[in-house]
């Protein structure tokens, strides 16, 4: 019997086998992609070498992962076995130094053929440096759920009604809180943009009215926590408006006007005042009271515009950014009044950009266009100090300060603010000169009493008690007239710059006897009000004077 066992078995494996491509079927493969660009506190520059990791987010699984280039963006592969063609997918951030900054509630399309794949998504995040502990995985947990005004429950894909969204944070230690909770309709909100925010609380309640809306809207609720890790969920809404209002005639928005501001000292906010007006001066950003801890850099671009002479049914204001000439628009902002500010993925400075603004009608439809404004955020710059130079000896006592605008980076190249794309010769640098005793007990600042200029990036040349200003000493609490013939004589001073800055005024192409647009660049400010924040300068010069002149 031992004999005839193994080809019997052997036979009948053989005919197993022989009907196995009829009935086992190979697994099917469905492949995606997504584009993910992340910057730092969403105003600042682009994080590069952050790890991008998509994962399921029913089963957790890991679809795809990839790292951020240069200008933070990471192209990244997803795969996963099925026939399901759209999949919910949760995306997480993670970079050195930086808390986790995660997004739900993406949706991503797939298909059988990578040659199918059509509109590959981008998604916007940003990270933040980590406050607590940036070993820490812990991400902002919260619930949400939409209630009418009688508090029943409203199901977000048929929203017929006004509908309040409720936020509530979700952990077990009763001490816990958000950091910053913010949420938008339509966009990304942030310190300098949101329907609704709240800080050092444990919820938040917020009412859409329905007037306005219709079809699908995507609600964005933002949260932070202590240690400024980020958690960006997606919800989308679908608003069915019972009737339609009949909407005779649409007006857009006209004169719109930006305003952008790079400083090099960031600034990592939560906290951001709202001021109201258009044609804003230069010196009226209104991006003060803020909290937060500086970091990087910063871009702020605030766009402004006048609202129709008729405005019946106009409920907000849809803002507009194209990165590419003005070839395609995303929306970047939803606003009741009449200015905003742009979230910040995704500028970058000596790059062109165009805005217009559309009204919004009770229907929920827009306008025409605004005029559209081209505008072009200048880069940053730092200022060599040459002489006196630090440490100088037998300095004479009415010295030539000297000082000089570099590039960012390099101190023996000269600033390119604009890219190419503006004359650097057109753009304003101004400075304000600042003398320090450092003998004397009681602070004497010696100070002219009007800045230098040039156009373009110029060296600056000043001889002390040069007649063309007046110069003033501040001792012991007051200002005088500086009335002395020079410095004295064997006395150590330092000398800097109390602020920098350069300014561009675009043209007013649609004539409304207003620039388009103003475009500051800030290195230097000790409290002027031109940056806004305090940006203290890099250095000092330290010399001593000798006897003569």
């Amino acid at each position: 019997m031992k004999k005839l066992f193994f080809p019997f078995v052997a036979l009948l494996l053989l005919a197993l086998l022989s009907g196995c491509p009829q009935s086992i079927q190979p697994e099917t493969f469905v492949t995606s992609q997504i584009m993910v660009e992340v910057v730092q506190y969403m105003t600042g520059p682009a994080l590069e070498n952050a790890q991008v990791r998509v994962f399921d987010a029913v089963t957790g699984d890991l679809l795809g992962e990839g790292v951020t280039d240069e200008l933070g963006k990471a192209t990244v592969d997803l795969a996963w076995t099925g026939e399901v063609l759209e999949k919910e997918v949760e995306i997480l951030v993670n970079a050195e130094n930086c808390a986790p900054s995660a997004v739900k509630g993406v949706v991503v399309s797939g298909a059988l053929e990578a040659t199918d794949l059509e509109n590959v998504p981008v998604i916007e995040m940003a990270a933040n440096r980590a406050m607590i502990n940036p070993e820490s995985t812990e991400l902002p947990a919260f619930t949400f759920r939409f209630e009418d005004a009688e508090g029943n429950p409203i199901d977000p894909t048929n929203i017929a009604t006004d509908v309040t969204v409720i936020v509530e944070i979700n952990d077990d230690n009763d001490w816990e809180y958000f950091d910053a909770l913010y949420i938008g309709l339509g966009y990304v909100p942030w310190a300098g943009g949101r329907d609704a925010a709240t800080f050092g609380a444990t919820s938040l309640e917020y009412t859409y009215s329905l007037e306005g809306k219709s079809g699908e809207i995507l609600l964005h609720i933002v949260a932070y926590n202590h240690n400024r890790a980020r958690m960006d969920q997606i919800v989308t809404l679908n608003f069915q408006p019972p009737e339609t209002p009949v909407i005779a005639e649409r007006f857009a928005p006209t004169g719109v006007w930006i305003y952008s501001l790079t400083k090099d000292s960031p600034i990592e906010f939560y906290g951001l005042k709202e001021t109201a007006g258009s044609k804003l001066a230069s010196k009226e950003l209104h991006l003060d009271e803020l909290n937060g801890a500086p970091v990087e850099g910063n871009i702020f671009v605030q766009i402004a515009w006048d609202a129709p002479a008729t405005s019946t049914d106009i409920v907000g204001y849809n803002i507009y950014r194209s990165d590419d000439g003005g070839l395609t628009y995303k929306k970047v902002a939803f606003r009741t009044g009449d200015y905003g500010f742009d979230h910040g993925i995704g500028i970058e400075p000596g790059k062109e950009y165009f805005y217009k603004v559309r009204s919004v009608y009770s229907d929920g439809s827009e306008s025409g266009d605004s005029n559209v404004v081209r505008m072009v955020p200048l880069d940053i710059f730092k200022v060599k100090l040459v002489s006196p130079a630090n440490r100088a000896t037998n300095v004479s006592r009415r010295p030539i300060f000297r000082w000089i605008p570099t590039d960012k980076e390099d101190p023996t190249k000269a600033p390119v603010l604009g890219g190419g794309l503006i004359d650097e010769n057109d753009i304003y640098y101004g400075y304000y000169l600042w003398i320090y005793d450092t003998t004397q007990s009681d602070g004497q600042h010696i100070v002219p009493d009007d800045e230098f200029y040039t156009f373009g990036p110029s060296e600056v040349s000043v001889q002390f008690l040069d007649p063309s200003y007046d110069w003033y000493y501040f001792v012991m609490g007051d200002w005088y007239y500086y009335f002395f013939d020079g410095l004295e004589a064997y006395k150590t001073y330092e000398w800097g710059l109390d602020y920098a800055y350069a300014i561009y005024y675009g043209d007013d192409e649609d004539g409304d006897g207003f620039e388009d647009w103003i475009s500051l660049a800030v290195t230097i400010d000790w409290g002027y009000g031109i940056d806004r924040w305090v940006n203290e300068p890099d250095y000092y010069n330290r010399f001593t004077t000798g006897e003569g002149y």
